[in-house]
């Protein structure tokens, strides 16, 4: 089944203690942050978003300006519409094979996602999550960085070396 993530991308700024102090003077920055972190949980974890940001422009459009990794959609909201009214009408709009994760803190439009068989997310947790799969992932990054590289010989088994050795010694003849 596939599963998609639609994200209130501010109300995750928002709730989030790291990106909101980022919003006055640097609101920008606190954007971008956000936008590279999903991009970095998505390949984690293989999962899919969408990050819809309040009211940016004529028409809903998606962001060309960060690269297109497949998994994540950036999307800004015309001056008309706001991201609920998006994340609810792709709700209303999905079919029974596609699993829908709301990411908001916004009553209404959880409330009215739910009924509609969507699971709900608070931002809080999504950002924790997040921050919680790139901590994970860089361990293992580390991890795999100072483990010693064993030789190719030290991961055969007995018989394997014993036969390796015998064509070795054929071809020293």
């Amino acid at each position: 089944m596939n599963q998609t993530y639609y994200i209130d991308a501010y109300n995750v700024i928002h709730y989030s203690d790291e990106l909101a102090a980022l919003l006055h003077g640097h609101f920008e920055i606190a954007r971008d942050k956000l936008i590279e972190q999903t991009i970095r949980w998505c390949a984690a974890t293989g999962e899919k978003a969408k990050l819809i940001f309040d009211g940016q422009g004529e028409r809903t459009e998606s962001s060309s300006s960060h690269s297109d990794t497949g998994q994540v959609e950036i999307l800004f909201s015309s001056k008309h519409k706001t991201a609920d009214m998006i994340i609810e009408r792709a709700v209303f709009q999905s079919s029974r094979n596609e699993s829908i994760i709301v990411v908001s803190a916004d009553r209404g439009i959880t409330d009215l996602c739910m009924g509609k068989g969507a699971l709900v997310m608070h931002p809080k947790n999504f950002w924790t999550s997040m921050r919680e799969v790139d901590s994970e992932t860089s361990r293992s990054i580390k991890n795999t960085q100072t483990t010693k590289m064993g030789s190719l010989e030290d991961s055969l088994n007995e018989s394997a070396r014993a036969h390796l050795e015998r064509i070795r010694r054929e071809l020293d003849s």
